[in-house]
């Protein structure tokens, strides 16, 4: 489905309201305190759109001709990052991991601008191979949904380690880092995750699977998508016992690893997006 679909639209919007029940807690930055209860009025800056009419200074704006919200002593911009996986394993299935991971990151990037958070999107493989700096405001979430629609899996491994080296360096706010990937790296998805939560990112994983998937019995060719290898072998029932103890074995090491460190895990399949996301943030 395009992520510009007026459907899509609807759904999230769905999801929003269903987020917002909940307080939002599982993709929300923590709350600040406010000095003396954010009522100390200290400048005003641009409206964007999404801020609160009732911050909008009607009188300032009649002599300035400018449309300016109030800013109160303790206030600051919440921001949200979208880490998008853009590998070669992303494009397996039908549909794909990918097409998956960007309906959810269209789901959590729009309850971010929704909600009033800045809001920026980095696509990764064994680098960053596309960014978008952050937004703010319900009004740009078409901007958001063009940069998505206009990504595509590259032809290389995934790396969240070497992502994450890359993004900790910038001189940035810090906010939640919500990873979408299926996790499956050469290197691992531990490094990258500790590099983000040592940075001050709070890390949360949406973990893009296909529970559809299974090994066939007989002669078939595997191909590792990630190392680019081919090879001929042929499995049984007992290989194909062994293949699903190891898929067993992955998610129990994700899971415990992310629980090690406090990090939110869900797992999305790709058949069931929108149902997944909001089992997982309810």
């Amino acid at each position: 489905m395009p992520l510009l679909d007026p459907n899509l639209l609807k759904r999230l919007e769905y999801l929003r309201l269903v987020w917002r029940q909940s307080g939002g807690r599982w993709i929300a930055p923590p709350r600040n305190r406010v000095p003396a209860g954010g009522t100390e009025l200290t400048g005003h800056r641009d409206y964007s759109p999404g801020d609160p009419l009732w911050h909008v200074d009607w009188n300032l704006c009649a002599r300035s001709d400018e449309l300016l919200t109030r800013q109160f002593q303790g206030e600051a911009d919440c921001h949200v990052y979208l880490f998008l996986d853009c590998s070669r394993s992303m494009a397996l299935g039908e549909p794909t991991r990918f097409d998956a991971a960007c309906r959810a990151a269209a789901a959590v990037g729009y309850f971010g601008l929704a909600s009033g958070y800045r809001v920026g999107a980095l696509g990764f493989a064994d680098r960053i191979v596309a960014d978008l700096a952050p937004l703010r405001g319900k009004g740009r979430v078409g901007r958001l949904l063009r940069f998505l629609q206009n990504l595509s899996p590259a032809h290389a491994p995934t790396n969240l380690a070497a992502a994450a080296a890359a993004f900790v360096k910038r001189s940035q706010r810090r906010g939640p880092a919500v990873v979408l990937s299926d996790m499956h790296a050469a290197h691992g998805f531990r490094q990258g995750l500790d590099m983000l939560c040592g940075s001050g990112y709070a890390p949360r994983v949406l973990w893009i699977c296909d529970s559809r998937e299974d090994a066939p019995l007989g002669d078939v060719e595997l191909f590792d998508v990630e190392s680019g290898c081919a090879r001929q072998v042929t499995l049984t029932e007992s290989d194909l016992g062994r293949y699903r103890q190891q898929c067993a074995a992955f998610a129990d090491s994700l899971r415990r690893f992310c629980a090690s460190r406090a990090i939110p895990c869900a797992r999305i399949p790709v058949d069931s997006t929108e149902a997944a996301l909001e089992r997982a943030c309810l």
